[in-house]
């Protein structure tokens, strides 16, 4: 009976809304149900940065390959300081393992690395950046050779499996909450 009298009062409301108004005046009103199935976006805190890389289509074991890292930050000014670390087994070749970029230059921020790994595989290339003081970091899976679901198994084994299959990879990380 409570929502009979609430539909008669609010037709009463807009009817007498319409009375209010001119012959021309026209009310829509729409009623929607909030879409509580759409997700939530959270953003995780550090730095504004992210990472776009760009690899060979074949990587053969033995040969340094060059891995495009193209970096674009939403910072107007300042600089950000990047350093890579190879997985076990991946070499870098030359230069350094870390490198600074000028945020006033519109990016995106680009570095070439070599890597090599002397056997087909999984690897990995992790990647440090900081910028206006605050962290991110990025992991690019690099495949070595013709790789099977064991190379990548062996390389990130898994600490669980979910219903549905899939693995679960627990990976150590700091968080510092202020």
């Amino acid at each position: 009976m409570k929502t009979s009298s609430k539909l008669v009062v609010t037709t009463l409301t807009l009817f007498g809304l319409g009375a209010c108004g001119s012959a021309a005046d026209e009310i829509k009103v729409t009623a929607q149900k909030p879409d509580v199935t759409a997700p939530v976006a959270t953003i995780k805190p550090g730095a504004d940065v992210s990472l776009n890389s760009i690899l060979p289509k074949a990587m053969v074991a033995g040969d340094f390959q060059t891995v495009r890292l193209e970096f674009s930050e939403g910072y107007v000014d300042g600089s950000m300081s990047v350093q890579v670390e190879p997985s076990a087994g991946l070499r870098l070749f030359g230069g350094s393992s870390s490198k600074s970029f000028d945020m006033s230059q519109s990016g995106p921020h680009s570095w070439n690395i070599d890597v090599a790994a002397d056997t087909d595989g999984v690897y990995f290339l992790n990647v440090f950046a900081t910028a206006n003081d605050m962290p991110r970091s990025f992991s690019v899976r690099i495949n070595i050779g013709t790789v099977t679901q064991k190379m990548f198994d062996d390389a990130m084994p898994a600490d669980g499996e979910l219903t549905d299959g899939g693995k679960v990879r627990a990976l150590d990380a700091t968080e510092t909450i202020k």
